[in-house]
């Protein structure tokens, strides 16, 4: 990351929210928070955005952001659990909406993210395409190296 100062401008509203916080008590992949993958996969995307130029990158943080801001415990067995991964893309964009009003643009780049796994919600912009290529190559890397299992339902 070339410019962290920006990089924190465009999160420091989200960083700090309470409801942002509340990521930090659910676990994504392996022991990784929804928290830390979520600033993992912002960090990764504006680095994507700046090496490749003329992309919007303060869509690309605060999308990276809050792309998985549904805000639930998706580990439990049961019916939200087998549709969570088709479903909380559209869930965390329509809350982003409406604890941050996000832009358009950031709420698509949202709702897509999980593309091709949700086969007919296919990114529309770049920073799209930047947003869930850094989600998967974040979840890669927590799912291979980071299994440990500090959560009760990781």
């Amino acid at each position: 990351m070339k410019n962290k100062a920006l990089f924190d401008e465009y999160a420091k509203d989200i960083l700090t929210h309470e409801l942002f916080l509340e990521t930090k008590k659910s676990c994504s992949h392996g022991s990784i928070t929804i928290h830390d993958h979520s600033i993992a996969v912002a960090a990764l995307a504006f680095s994507m955005a700046e090496s490749i130029g003329g992309l919007d990158e303060r869509c690309v943080v605060r999308a990276g952001l809050l792309h998985d801001f549904f805000l639930y415990e998706w580990h439990v067995p049961g019916i939200r659990y087998l549709k969570h991964g088709w479903a909380h893309p559209a869930i965390a964009a329509k809350k982003a909406r409406e604890v941050f009003g996000i832009s358009d643009k950031e709420y698509s780049c949202i709702k897509t993210h999980m593309w091709p796994w949700t086969l007919f919600s296919i990114p529309v912009c770049r920073e799209g395409w930047v947003v869930s290529l850094a989600d998967k190559i974040i979840a890669l890397k927590e799912t291979l190296f980071c299994r440990r299992r500090k959560y009760r339902y990781c």
